[in-house]
């Protein structure tokens, strides 16, 4: 029978310990989640797998400062979304479509999907890619990752009212691409109004 997978806080403290094993643990559990991030940033495979290497090599050097009473997953993330920022702002991506396993989740999978929809989120994909860096981070934390605005938050190192004053314009400037690619075609649901108890009021 196999042994059960440690908690987080156990395999932490194995970590900080030193223990190898433990370390390899850690990066199969959190590797996936660091990935995605990347990879929703910088719409490269081979950038966001360097991302992940540098940020679990990072994360190994600096493994004292991992708190076991926390998941470590917003301490990884914020190290890989400071990477990726940094590779942004080095130099400009293309605007090429994410590859087809990778894409942004897309809400038309399944046989009712059309081809407008596919081209909408070809669009959704490449408005995103065009947003300040900042605003891109957000919007990859919250709908890539399903963050919450407080994780988020930690994972930025901001304030809430921060993060929802970026989300907020990163959302109206996504609307505002899609009208102008699509219109008289209505935007894609959700993309129109603020999300549910979280962006009330004028941005900050």
């Amino acid at each position: 029978m196999a042994e059960p997978e440690p908690d987080d806080a156990s395999l932490v403290n194995s970590v900080r310990d030193g223990d190898l094993k433990a370390f390899e643990a850690f990066y199969r559990r959190y590797e996936t989640a660091v990935y995605r991030t990347a990879l929703a940033l910088l719409r490269d495979e081979m950038a966001a797998e360097e991302v992940v290497a540098d940020t679990f090599l990072r994360a190994h050097g600096a493994r004292q400062r991992i708190d076991p009473a926390r998941s470590p997953l917003p301490w990884l993330q914020r190290i890989a979304v400071n990477l990726a920022l940094n590779r942004l702002r080095r130099r400009s991506l293309g605007l090429e479509p994410l590859p087809e396993r990778d894409r942004w989740p897309d809400p038309a999978t399944g046989p009712e999907t059309t081809v407008e929809r596919r081209e909408m989120t070809v669009a959704l994909a490449q408005g995103i890619a065009r947003l300040p860096a900042p605003m891109r981070a957000v919007v990859v934390l919250r709908f890539v990752q399903d963050s919450s605005l407080a994780e988020i938050a930690e994972t930025l190192e901001c304030p809430v009212g921060t993060v929802k004053s970026r989300l907020h314009n990163a959302l109206r400037l996504l609307r505002d691409d899609l009208r102008r690619e699509f219109e008289p075609a209505a935007a894609p649901a959700g993309l129109g109004q603020p999300l549910p108890g979280e962006l009330e009021g004028p941005a900050a």
